[in-house]
């Protein structure tokens, strides 16, 4: 039968993993228990050059009637429990810090470094205690040239806030800074606004469906008008029957309808609802034409990776049974430091991850003092003087 990507192998992927493991930590299962290896691979960079290139083909390749997938049952035994994170790339992390924690008020809950590439930083934004659901995370490539919109690519994303009322008040507040923004307008049924960060990232906040959105914003701000977790990340993809396939009998995602695009209304948008926190979290897929738009380039503005959540490695261990079985080449389960995680991708090269919960942001520095110094993993330690010369550091606090 067709596959989605190649056929793996059980637990191990067939050759290189979708994702460079290279200086962090893998999780091989062997005799029913897992053993830690220290894994020297290639660097991928989302390719097979640091051009940052997708390499998987187009959906066009996978016809829908022969994917392994297209037999499984829709809802898996072990649902994925809405997002876990999203990564992006950035140009500055000094400059995304002012706007992703001054700006728009999240915490900057972690300063660390790309476990497969530790000279390129990672900077971590969510809740107070970042929560898995919450985080926006961005790579660090101050030589990368922009990145480019195509399939295989990202159109936007979109962040959950309270209330139509608290909508409102970002529109004040956004407008007051200076930030160019559309809206609000109705992305399918949430009301929303948009707007771009300084990489050119597309960013929604939206409001539940059917709050009104008040011509006039509130003068303060209350804890309630905060931020909260990310409600979707909206791909471009090629093939309507392809990504339907993947994303429910695969994935596990319910299909709540084909709508318009609400900007380019001549693109039809799926969008699926995800298993978690009600109400339901959503990933919209958008489909474009594949000669006319192109595939994507990654690089600042665009997204890296996009992590589901499960609670513990044992629900991972089924999901990569899952992956594999469906001819997905999976990786290893890789110890990210702060989760657990596998990697694969879809038909249109859009790299997806499945991360535990635990044991997060917390297990080496405090609560209260997250994001506050530049932390490694033990196994990268040996390096601390090196690569703190070589990242300048974030200025200012949390605050």
């Amino acid at each position: 039968m067709t596959s989605w990507v190649a056929t793996a192998s059980r637990h191990r992927v067939a050759h290189c993993p979708p994702r460079p493991s290279h200086g962090c930590q893998r999780v091989r299962r062997a005799a029913g228990r897992a053993r830690i290896q220290s894994v020297p691979t290639m660097w991928l960079a989302n390719a097979s050059s640091r051009s940052g290139r997708l390499v998987d083909g187009p959906a066009q390749r996978f016809a829908a009637p022969g994917i392994r997938g297209a037999g499984m049952s829709h809802h898996p035994i072990a649902p994925l429990r809405g997002y876990h994170h999203l990564t992006m790339v950035t140009r500055d992390a000094r400059e995304n810090a002012r706007f992703y924690r001054d700006l728009l008020r999240l915490r900057l809950v972690k300063q660390t470094v790309d476990l497969t590439m530790p000279d390129v930083r990672h900077v971590c934004y969510g809740d107070e205690i970042g929560a898995p659901g919450s985080l926006l995370t961005f790579f660090e490539w101050p030589d990368a040239p922009h990145g480019q919109r195509g399939w295989g690519g990202t159109e936007h994303i979109a962040l959950r806030v309270a209330s139509g009322a608290a909508l409102a008040w970002w529109r004040g507040h956004l407008e007051r800074e200076g930030v160019d923004l559309e809206g609000p307008f109705h992305d399918h049924t949430r009301p929303a606004i948009r707007f771009r960060d300084p990489d050119g990232l597309i960013v929604e906040l939206v409001a539940p469906a059917g709050d009104d959105v008040p011509d006039g914003a509130p003068v303060f701000f209350v804890p309630a008008m905060a931020i909260g977790r990310i409600d979707h990340a909206a791909l471009l993809a090629t093939d309507r029957e392809t990504a339907s396939v993947y994303y429910q009998h695969m994935l596990g995602f319910d299909l709540a309808g084909e709508y318009p695009n609400p900007i380019n209304p001549d693109r039809a948008d799926l969008v699926f609802e995800i298993d978690g926190p009600a109400p339901a979290e959503r990933l919209i897929v958008t489909l474009v034409d594949h000669d006319a738009v192109g595939r994507a380039v990654a690089g600042p503005g665009q997204i890296h990776h996009i992590a589901f959540c499960v609670p513990d490695e044992a629900v991972e261990l089924v999901w990569q049974e899952r992956i594999a079985s469906a001819g997905v080449n999976v990786s290893d389960i890789q110890d990210r430091q702060y989760f657990h995680s596998i990697d694969f991708r879809d038909p249109d090269g859009h790299l997806l991850e499945i991360a535990t919960a635990h044991p997060g942001f917390a297990i080496d520095e405090p609560l209260e003092s997250l994001g506050q110094a530049l932390k490694l993993p033990p196994w990268l330690e040996h390096r601390r003087d090196e690569l703190e010369r070589r990242l300048r550091p974030i200025d200012g606090d949390n605050e």
